[in-house]
């Protein structure tokens, strides 16, 4: 505003009690966008059948061409809150295409009481983006008809390829069964990647499968309470390369420039160009990330297959991980450390699922699933050890903000991973409850009477020393568990009656960690002028002794907020009713036209409900975060309704 009696009363500074809000609404309506994609695909297949009896020839080739052009215009901002003085204007415009080709060949026969079949096929792809953005500053009118960057007082821009990236399989499998008794399947595929060195750039991935259906043979009683009996067993490998970049294999050169400041004269502060320089160091002998998991299943049908019973026993191993190397690399030779395989990962449990459909009468029938599974994880392998023998840590993990340690504001790392501990488990120091008194913070001293926390008042969190020191560091963290639940379940259920239909979807997990950071701005008064969380009211005072949150404070002397503690670690088990879904057929109405009739048209009504309601103990937004919550958002919970019409 410029309205001098509203700012000698209010002020116009963004610091002030305005806070650094900015209006969304005038920000969608002020900024210009143009967003256009053109995506095409092309499919061609060509089949032929009974080149002799049960071989069959199977070719496909799929092209995908994809245009982007993209315009935004930034104006002005000049509000209170959090004003912005600078326009931009950003064009970009990419282009990217991709091919796939399968080539297959199968055979599938009986004789008598053998079945056999066979499968060998190949495939490659290839993908690669080439793009363009330009960015103009400084535009003197902001008129819609001189947003262009003809008209910007500066331009810059950035040119790309992504890509090309190329990878290439042969894939064979083989597959036998006896009487509808005994089966056997042995597959095999080798993988070839265009991103990985070529000395290592495929990998090997056989599996296995066995199975007897015990319910089949001769000696099996015959009757309505058991119909099948089934036992299975499986083994396989497959490869990732999902943490790879493309192009990995042609190193990538960095760019930068350099302000200097060390000349003298009129040379001072000399802005240099470019440098182009090699960036990141490349591992020849990197390969395929590797998982192998063993399986063994038993499946039941009861009572002329009304209940049905699955259950799965599993025990995976993931070893060769990928990851970048954070031991024994030197940090002054100006060069990124690289990728290599390091490390072995286990994840063992088991699963469950029974289903009950039941036709009661013509009128009404209905179905129950539900399904559970149990998964414990660690990492067995760190992959590095120091001159005594002894296992180093992996620190750090990219979240979904791209922060690399899960830090946050002034909070610092909060994961580590050890062997025999999950993987990415949270590194915390252990609280004890708040000071109730300011004696009761004093009291709290070492075995030579030295305060612990020098600086702990009535109202502040009691941090554990857990090494016994005097001192709370770093040296106190504790691993706190992780944020993989230990349980995930559903429980699905329904019925038809008449013309109406009912079914419901409830999912939830138990064991599940998140670390609610969000708290350190909702409930702490340390930084920004912005909105809180309404249960800051609920502060520690000494009238508010039973509060948990610890108290408020301009500068946290006792640094209840930025001590990465597990005051922090909540419970993320949940129960949520995923869905729930009423429709009514109306398709009698439509028969009544003979028209209708003969093309056999359908039609119904129906109210869907996604994420209607969650039971929950987690105080943030929503508790499947994945863990790390810096108020991520929510999912939505959405209501529909509408008609289905099958003409």
């Amino acid at each position: 505003t410029e309205d001098p009696d509203y700012i000698a009363k209010y002020g116009s500074n963004f610091a002030d009690i305005h806070g650094d809000a900015v209006n969304p609404v005038r920000t969608l309506e002020a900024n210009n966008i143009f967003n256009r994609t053109s995506d095409v695909w092309s499919t061609t297949s060509l089949e032929i059948a009974n080149v002799i009896p049960g071989l069959k020839f199977v070719s496909r080739f799929t092209y995908n061409l994809k245009n982007n052009n993209y315009k935004l215009f930034s104006p002005i901002r000049d509000e209170v809150g959090k004003p912005d003085l600078s326009n931009s204007l950003t064009e970009s415009a990419y282009r990217s295409d991709s091919w796939k080709t399968e080539n297959t060949l199968t055979y599938d026969n009986t004789f008598g009481k053998h079945t056999i079949g066979g499968l060998f096929s190949t495939t490659a792809d290839h993908f690669t983006t080439r793009g363009l953005e330009v960015e103009g500053k400084d535009f003197q009118d902001e008129s819609e008809y001189l947003q262009y960057l003809a008209y910007a007082g500066s331009l810059s821009a950035t040119d790309y390829m992504t890509g090309p990236d190329a990878n290439v399989s042969l894939i064979a499998r083989a597959a036998y069964s006896y009487d509808d008794r005994y089966f056997v399947t042995a597959s095999w595929r080798r993988d070839y990647a265009g991103r990985l060195p070529k000395a290592n750039n495929y990998g090997d991935f056989p599996a296995a499968t066995a199975a007897w259906k015990i319910s089949n043979e001769e000696f099996f009683p015959k009757s309505d309470l058991i119909s099948l009996l089934k036992i299975r067993a499986s083994w396989g490998r497959v490869g990732n390369l999902g943490s790879i970049n493309y192009n990995y294999s042609s190193p990538l050169l960095g760019t930068t420039f350099w302000t200097e400041q060390a000349q003298y004269g009129v040379m001072s502060n000399k802005l240099w160009n470019n440098f182009v320089y090699y960036q990141t160091a490349v591992n020849p002998n990197l390969t395929w990330e590797t998982s192998e998991q063993t399986d063994i299943g038993l499946d039941i049908e009861m009572f002329k297959e009304r209940l049905s019973i699955q259950l799965d026993y599993f025990d995976k191993r993931t070893f060769n991980l990928i990851q970048t190397q954070t031991m024994d690399w030197p940090s002054t030779i100006g060069v990124d450390a690289m990728l290599v395989n390091q490390g072995e990962v286990r994840n063992r449990g088991f699963e469950a699922q029974v289903s009950w459909n039941d036709q009661v009468n013509k009128n009404f029938s209905y179905f129950l699933s539900a399904n559970f599974s149990y998964l414990k994880n660690w990492v067995s392998d760190i992959g590095v050890k120091d001159e005594d023998g002894n296992p180093g840590v992996w620190t750090g993990i990219t979240t979904e903000d791209g922060v690399t340690d899960g830090s946050f504001r002034n909070i610092p790392y909060v994961y580590q991973t050890a062997e025999g501990e999950p993987l990415n488990s949270f590194y915390l120091i252990r609280t004890d409850g708040i000071f109730q008194s300011d004696e009761e913070a004093a009291a709290y001293v070492d075995k030579n009477g030295n305060r612990i926390q020098p600086d702990a008042k009535a109202g502040d969190l009691k941090f554990v020393d857990f090494n016994k020191d005097g001192t709370i560091d770093d040296q106190d963290r504790q691993y706190c568990g992780s944020a993989t639940p230990k349980t995930t379940f559903a429980l699905t259920g329904g019925f038809t009656y008449k013309k109406l239909s009912v079914s419901a979807m409830f999912q939830g997990v138990g064991g599940a960690q998140a670390l609610n950071v969000a708290k350190y701005m909702t409930l702490s008064d340390v930084e920004g002028n912005f909105n809180r969380d309404s249960e800051i009211l609920n502060a520690w005072s000494p009238t508010n002794t039973s509060s948990d949150i610890p108290r408020l404070s301009k500068n946290d002397p006792n640094s209840n907020f930025s001590t990465p503690s597990d005051w922090y670690l909540e419970d993320a088990s949940y129960l949520r009713l995923k869905n729930l879904t009423v429709s009514y057929d109306l398709t009698d109405i439509l028969r009544k036209i003979s028209h209708l009739k003969e093309r056999n048209s359908r039609m119904s009504v129906y109210f869907s409900g996604e994420n209607l309601f969650t039971i929950t103990g987690y105080s943030g937004i929503d508790p499947e975060c994945g863990g790390y919550d810096t108020m991520k958002y929510p999912v939505s919970r959405v209501l529909s309704v509408g008609f289905k019409l099958t003409y």
